[in-house]
């Protein structure tokens, strides 16, 4: 068995990464035809066996010498149903992820909200139960997913942190429950043995590792650095763009990893100082204003070098300095729809809370309820294994519609659909992902929040 098994932000992983996909240590054995085997084993050394739950178990796992194919398998069959669909969030309302947090829990309301005001699915109103995910230094996520499961949840939307993702895939989708994140983009998902109960509207870091590698050549760069994150985001992000860049004429100088509870960057910003690159990449979280403070003291800002960040700091990275104006001119990339083509959905987001200017992954935490919702309705039933069954299909292949409303109604009629949401056309793959994906290339000039009125926007797949 081969898998899967990046450093996905543990807090002790701070060695030197080599390849972010580690052979797992031993083969899973073959189960017998009378009993099923313990879907809840740990998919990372680095994982705390704390996280598995053992009453969670109860599904069939096939592994294989080889990782899934496709990353999932068949979801397994006969999980419980009550007749309601009721759906969970982690979603960051604390941690280094925090101000992605408003737009995705906003967006959850909103979906909830449509969804019910057509009438919900299988007769009943769909319930939903919000959450916090934290981030990798605390148990939050772990702990809210056991709250969730107990609430019996169906389906739990999150984490946003594809290393938090990483610390509860395993006991959510070993429950026979759906996990659908919005905003996990690590390239180790597409192939991650989930039951087939794993889904996500993000698009892999493939596609963002190559949008941003064309952003920095296409700005006359010839020579990079890396400064990235050790974990699961950081890694895969960071091998994408190293690998399309140079493959595109570019020369890498340095390529550096940082352990995620690093305080102090001054021997990677003089590291940087010393490579003196064209360009610099940033692959971080909260933690990004602190490198970008010392970048700046140390002559190689944004006013001196072309920086570069991505979705993980790009959009919220304004907010977390002292004096924002240091990163005038830093552009970065980020999954989007184009934000001027949903300014409806935007105004909403406005209206429910403060969003800080940030709206990134709103529209695809909506979408990835409605596609919930929608692939209940196909199903007839709010078994999560039923549901699994049909949410690639409702995102392509059928009559395109664009609402819950519009979407359920064809539903009931027995025509088969192809949502277009708001942050798509998605047209998932077998593995539970869209290969294709718009793209926000985004660009401070001074303020808090990058200027949309210089927002770019390119499609990838």
């Amino acid at each position: 068995m081969s898998l899967i098994a990046a450093a996905c932000g543990d807090d002790d992983d701070d060695e030197p990464v080599e390849d972010s996909t580690p052979e797992a240590e031993e083969p899973a054995e073959e189960p017998s035809e009378e009993e099923t085997t313990d879907t809840t084993e740990a998919m990372d050394e680095d994982m705390d066996e704390g996280d598995m739950d053992e009453e969670t178990t109860d599904t069939t796992e096939a592994m294989d010498e080889e990782p899934a194919e496709e990353g999932d398998g068949e979801a397994a069959a006969g999980c419980d149903s009550d007749g309601v669909l009721t759906i969970g969030t982690i979603l960051p309302v604390t941690g280094d992820l925090a101000f992605l947090g408003p737009p995705e829990i906003a967006g959850a309301d909103l979906a909830v909200e449509d969804i019910n005001a057509a009438g919900g699915v299988l007769g009943a109103d769909v319930i939903l139960e919000q959450g916090d995910s934290g981030d990798t230094t605390t148990d939050t996520a772990n702990l809210e997913v056991d709250r969730l499961l107990a609430a019996g949840s169906d389906a739990i939307m999150g984490a946003a942190s594809s290393a938090v993702s990483k610390t509860v895939i395993d006991k959510i989708t070993g429950s026979c429950t759906i996990q659908f994140s919005p905003a996990n983009t690590s390239p180790d998902f597409t192939t991650y043995d989930d039951n087939g109960l794993y889904f996500r509207t993000a698009p892999s870091d493939l596609l963002q590792g190559r949008v941003l590698a064309n952003v920095v050549l296409e700005d006359g760069a010839e020579t990079a650095s890396v400064l990235y994150r050790q974990e699961s985001y950081g890694i895969g992000l960071a091998e994408a763009f190293q690998e399309n860049f140079t493959a595109n004429g570019g020369v890498i100088d340095e390529f550096l990893a940082y352990a995620v509870d690093t305080e102090s960057f001054d021997a990677e910003v003089d590291a940087l100082v010393e490579a003196g690159s064209d360009a610099i990449i940033v692959i971080g979280f909260a933690e990004s204003a602190s490198i970008l403070t010392t970048m700046n003291e140390r002559g190689i800002g944004p006013a001196d070098v072309a920086v570069y960040g991505t979705d993980g700091n790009i959009g919220g990275i304004g907010a977390e300095l002292a004096d924002p104006s240091i990163i005038a001119g830093m552009r970065g990339t980020e999954p989007s729809v184009d934000l001027t083509t949903i300014t409806e959905f935007t105004d909403r987001l406005d209206a429910a809370g403060d969003m800080g200017g940030v709206y990134a992954y709103g529209a695809e935490t909506y979408d990835s309820i409605i596609i919930t919702a929608l692939a209940a309705a196909v199903a007839g039933s709010d078994d999560p294994s039923a549901i699994a069954a049909e949410i690639n299909g409702v995102t392509k292949d059928g009559e395109k519609c664009t609402t819950f409303a519009d979407c359920i109604a064809l539903v009931d009629a027995g025509t088969d659909i192809d949502y277009d949401g708001l942050g798509g056309p998605y047209e998932f793959v077998d593995a539970g992902e869209p290969a294709a994906a718009s793209f926000r290339i985004a660009t401070y000039d001074g303020a808090d929040t990058p200027n949309s009125e210089l927002d770019e926007y390119v499609f990838a797949s």
